[in-house]
């Protein structure tokens, strides 16, 4: 196996090397910065205008690692202002790798330092970028459609920093512990070792009031975890920034983070995807680019069109979306 350069014409029109026609440019898939915060997570954040009353997925914080400077999160000013009564949590109410509470990390913690003085995230899972984005098991990467150029990979880092590390989304928690209780936790088992309450059956909840449990629609279980959120709201001028940076990389044209990784399973059944699959595995994802380089470089010889570009040259275009390449 190997990449190939299917044409020389001008280093186009090449299809992307695992969703092939489901992907677009984001400027081909979202209107705006408000239509990306909305649709990419579903409705786990929201776009807010009024910036006195949304979060920023990132800041400067400077400091001692592990002590605050001068500067607060300004995402704990938000909380106080949106949630008098309940302040900033002292605990982590996100459950997937998240600690119990919040504590200080230290001088490694880098890529998502700005939470270094009070972190929901363990610093093995944010170490690196090449950790977020592969965290989740494949299909949740956020480079499913090939290479993102930095300035968009960026925010997809920010992003996965703020989910993992700031202790303000428990706040926006969908399902509370006690629907949780009640339905099914992960495993689909109630804690008390008995069977779930099934799926559209209806529970009393501690107030008298009825809850319906509602269906995993990707697994044979309940969907009342502990780690999804709901309507977070985010400052309009982040996700506009978002948007500017991605503006012409690419991503599943459904816009969904979450419908992307069904095509993703889909297309590993199949001949293509198996032998992608494969490769993949083989090499880390800088092996890919670099394996991708080396072919167009190659091909560079019996391509006039091409001659001109040298591997740092390719290596943009990959980068940028321009040029994608096939596995075959």
């Amino acid at each position: 196996m190997k990449l190939l350069l299917p044409t020389c014409l001008g280093l186009a029109a090449v299809a992307n090397a695992w969703t092939g026609d489901n992907c677009k440019r984001f400027a081909d898939i979202y209107t705006d910065g408000a239509d990306l915060i909305s649709r990419m997570w579903g409705d786990s954040f929201r776009y807010e205008t009024d910036e006195t009353k949304a979060y920023t997925m990132w800041w400067t914080e400077g400091g001692a690692a592990g002590v605050k400077d001068a500067h607060d999160n300004p995402n704990d000013l938000i909380t106080q202002s949106l949630f008098p009564d309940l302040g900033v949590p002292d605990q982590c109410h996100l459950d997937y790798y998240h600690k119990d509470a919040p504590s200080p990390e230290g001088a490694n913690f880098t890529e998502c330092h700005p939470w270094h003085a009070n972190a929901c995230c363990h610093e093995a899972t944010v170490v690196t970028p090449k950790a977020m984005n592969e965290g989740y098991g494949a299909g949740y990467e956020w480079d499913r459609c090939g290479p993102m150029s930095q300035a968009c990979e960026r925010f997809f880092v920010e992003e996965a920093c703020m989910y993992e590390c700031e202790v303000s989304m428990g706040h926006y928690r969908r399902f509370t512990d006690e629907q949780h209780t009640l339905c099914a936790n992960v495993s689909g088992l109630s804690p008390a070792g008995g069977p779930a309450a099934a799926p559209g059956a209806s529970v009393t909840l501690a107030d008298g009031s009825a809850y319906t449990c509602v269906k995993d629609p990707w697994a044979p279980k309940n969907a009342e975890n502990k780690w999804e959120i709901h309507q977070m709201p985010i400052k309009a001028s982040y996700a506009d920034a978002f948007y500017r940076a991605c503006a012409n990389d690419q991503f599943c044209d459904s816009g969904s983070f979450w419908d992307c990784k069904g095509l993703y399973h889909e297309y590993l059944k199949t001949e293509e995807g198996k032998k992608a699959k494969e490769l993949e595995d083989g090499l880390t994802r800088e092996g890919v680019l670099e394996a991708r380089v080396k072919v167009l470089e190659d091909e560079q010889t019996q391509c006039a069109v091409d001659k001109s570009l040298n591997a740092a040259a390719v290596l943009s275009k990959l980068q940028s979306g321009t040029v994608k390449m096939v596995f075959t």
